[in-house]
């Protein structure tokens, strides 16, 4: 069967029941453990009045232990007519630039593929009364019985795509698209980065094999290629972005978005064109935002104590450790230090979100950038940290801080220890940076795949086997007062486990990949093979990510955007800092500057990253001549459109020139009515000729008369 074919096919079949369609149906996840029976029924009822007084349709059965699970349906009229409203906001805002057609049934229209319809009824859900929607907003307000809402994964079109995707070492625009046709373009953003950046490590790894075999350590002509290949990544990248934007009719989608919910304002005004605004001052947005400013150099400290005293204890181990084991055991600190990062980040990250949430920003887009940026910033120094200390402190001030070191350690542990450490002596490692580099991005990636893999499908298990065991055990458990239809037990069961399953954010994995990206930038001449083990970590996850959205967690809303959003000024970021951290590098470790000293470095510094500033603009110059074939389809068709209007004026104004003789003569009386004399002297057809031809014979003549008698 044709993979398009199988996207299209809606039908599940459950027992003897067929649950036809996913594109109009949403699940409302309704927790009542921690209310009191008067408080569930009060709100439930709400809930589903609200739902009725919406037009749509609503089926209630029983979920996990004190829970309900509300399917929502919404008429395909209702439908229809959503999609057509949000087709034609698109084209009045300029996203897309044709008309949408309107459909048999007049404004009641199709959705084009299955993700854009379940958006619409998102919106019916979740967008605030005054655009259309109930305004629905999980753990929120009066819904803080509703934990969450979800659309149920189509499986059929799940199992195929994942198929068809196994089955291919690459994907292509195709593939993407059915990915969107699924899950919406934000999804589908992430997963053409992923590609695209999946292809572009082919050539750092080339080159890394090539450098490692025959270049010396820390290259610098391996720093340069590198820096050249990740520049010309990130500039395609934005093109690349922009195609795709334009392909899947979401460009400039941002200015189309709603205010959030938790958007608390202070007073509503209407500007002069008659828009209704909620107004909160810029004042005091700007002062809560300036607060994530004494945030970051609370997380930096937090973060960097804690790295700091790894850094030393791992130092110690190597310089004083003279046991058995010491080439495991000096490592073993950074190890422990990198599998643990992202539960410590953890604390740090939910505190970020809190002051996200705090700075009270008006669109969930402004939101998420805020978030992203401070959680740029903690991985950040939670993962570069102790490279950059290794690199700029440990080689260079080693053996200033490692005597110091020790005599703190005399203090703490006695003096036999500090005799033990006063035998030793300190000798600089340059290969402990490259190791440092193995250990943190190897550990990291395999931390990161049990974390997202592994670990959740143990979670789920264990769950799924505990509910088992209480249903088993328990005369209290729910399906044995409401026991399932035979003909939904198979369905409802399934519907329950995806409602106990955590909700998809896009921008963990985003993020995971940006921060990836930076070790390739800041740190390959360290170790030029690390982006092999990046280009094999990065073949499986683009699969295994798919995996984890279809089994692992509730299908994602299928929210529009056009882009990964502000991780690109994050990686732009990178790109910059890595012209610097390269050069650094280089300048002090490697063989080919020779032993170059401190007072070069910032010399170094500046012309490494005056370079890059110059690459990156004959790059993107050179790419943005180039274009794409999106860009120039969408300025041919502009083309065709306006040549299309002009030649229809064109063709207009010809023929009312074709008139008849009395419109002529008409014509002709009124300009000899005209008060203004001077255009009332030639108005019959072909005076204006032969005053002109009379008037060169004239001229002609007097010009060779005077010829002549200038002659004699």
């Amino acid at each position: 069967m044709d993979l398009e074919e199988t996207i299209s096919d809606r039908h599940l079949q459950f027992g003897t029941r067929s649950y036809e369609t996913y594109n109009d149906k949403y699940v409302i996840y309704f927790d009542f453990s921690d209310t009191t029976i008067e408080a569930s029924i009060r709100d439930f009822s709400a809930l589903c009045q609200d739902l009725v007084r919406a037009g749509l349709q609503t089926e209630v059965r029983v979920g996990y232990d004190e829970s309900l699970l509300i399917f929502v349906r919404v008429p395909k009229e209702i439908l229809g007519s959503a999609v057509y409203k949000s087709r034609v906001k698109d084209w009045l805002y300029s996203i897309t630039t044709r008309q949408p057609a309107v459909g048999k049934k007049g404004a009641i229209v199709n959705g084009v593929f299955e993700a854009e319809e379940l958006l619409s009824v998102y919106h019916l859900l979740h967008w605030p009364v005054d655009l259309g929607g109930i305004g629905i907003t999980p753990r929120f307000g009066k819904w803080q019985n509703v934990k969450s809402i979800f659309p149920i994964h189509n499986a059929p079109a799940n199992k195929a795509l994942l198929r068809h995707l196994s089955q291919k070492i690459f994907l292509k625009t195709e593939d993407l698209d059915s990915i969107r046709d699924l899950f919406g373009p934000k999804v589908a953003f992430y997963f053409a980065y992923m590609q695209t950046y999946l292809l572009f490590l082919f050539f750092p790894a080339a080159t890394g094999i090539l450098a490692w075999v025959f270049l010396p350590k820390y290259s610098l002509i391996y720093a340069i290629i590198t820096l050249f290949g990740c520049t010309i990544f990130l500039e395609y990248w934005k093109i690349q972005q922009t195609d795709l934007a334009i392909r899947w009719n979401v460009r400039g989608v941002r200015s189309l978005k709603a205010n959030r919910a938790k958007f608390q304002y202070e007073r509503v005004i209407t500007d002069q064109a008659g828009r209704i605004k909620h107004y909160f001052p810029k004042w005091k947005s700007i002062s809560r935002q300036s607060l994530q400013i004494p945030f970051f150099i609370f997380a930096f400290l937090i973060l960097g104590i804690i790295i700091t005293l790894v850094f030393a204890l791992e130092v110690l181990i190597s310089e004083t450790y003279e046991g058995s084991y010491k080439s495991y055991l000096e490592y073993l600190p950074t190890i422990i230090l990198a599998a643990s990062l992202p539960y410590m980040n953890s604390y740090l990250e939910d505190f970020a979100q809190n002051l996200a949430q705090y700075e009270n920003h008006r669109t969930e887009d402004h939101h998420e950038m805020s978030i992203t940026q401070k959680l740029f910033v903690l991985s950040f120094i939670a993962n570069y940290l102790p490279i950059l200390l290794t690199a700029f402190v440990y080689v260079p001030f080693g053996s200033m801080l490692v005597p110091q070191l020790q005599t703190l350690l005399s203090h703490l542990l006695g003096e036999n220890v500090a005799r033990q450490t006063s035998k030793l002596s300190f000798h600089s490692d340059p290969d402990r940076l490259r190791n440092e580099v193995i250990a943190l991005t190897v550990t990291g990636q395999l931390s990161d795949m049990f974390e997202e893999m592994v670990l959740p499908y143990m979670t789920i298990k264990l769950r799924s086997w505990y509910r088992a065991y209480r249903s088993y055990t328990s005369v209290n458990s729910s399906s044995v007062f409401t026991p399932d239809d035979p003909t939904e037990r198979a369905f409802l069961q399934d519907v329950r486990r995806q409602a106990s399953l955590p909700s998809y954010n896009v921008q963990d994995d985003i993020s995971e990949m940006v921060i990836q990206f930076g070790y390739l930038a800041l740190f390959s001449p360290v170790w030029p093979l690390v982006s092999i083990g990046f280009l094999i970590n990065n073949w499986i996850e683009l699969r295994s990510d798919f995996l984890k959205i279809c089994f692992e967690h509730q299908r994602p809303h299928p929210v529009r955007t056009d882009g990964i959003g502000p991780w690109i000024e994050s990686l732009d970021a990178l790109t910059w800092l890595g012209s610097i951290s390269t050069a650094a590098i280089v300048h002090m470790f490697g063989t080919e500057t020779g032993s170059a000293g401190w007072w070069s470095l910032p010399i170094t510094i500046f012309l490494s990253e005056h370079i890059f500033l110059l690459l990156r603009f004959g790059v993107r110059f050179a790419l943005q001549r180039i274009g794409s074939d999106q860009i120039r389809r969408e300025r041919n068709e502009r083309y065709a459109r306006r040549k299309q209007y002009l030649d229809g004026l064109e063709a207009a104004n010809r023929a009312s020139e074709k008139l008849d003789v009395g419109a002529v003569e008409r014509r002709k009386s009124v300009r000899l009515a005209d008060p203004d004399l001077f255009w009332t002297k030639q108005v019959q057809d072909g005076v204006s000729d032969k005053v002109g031809v009379d008037l060169i014979r004239a001229l002609k003549q007097v010009t060779g008369l005077d010829g002549s008698a200038k002659q004699d």
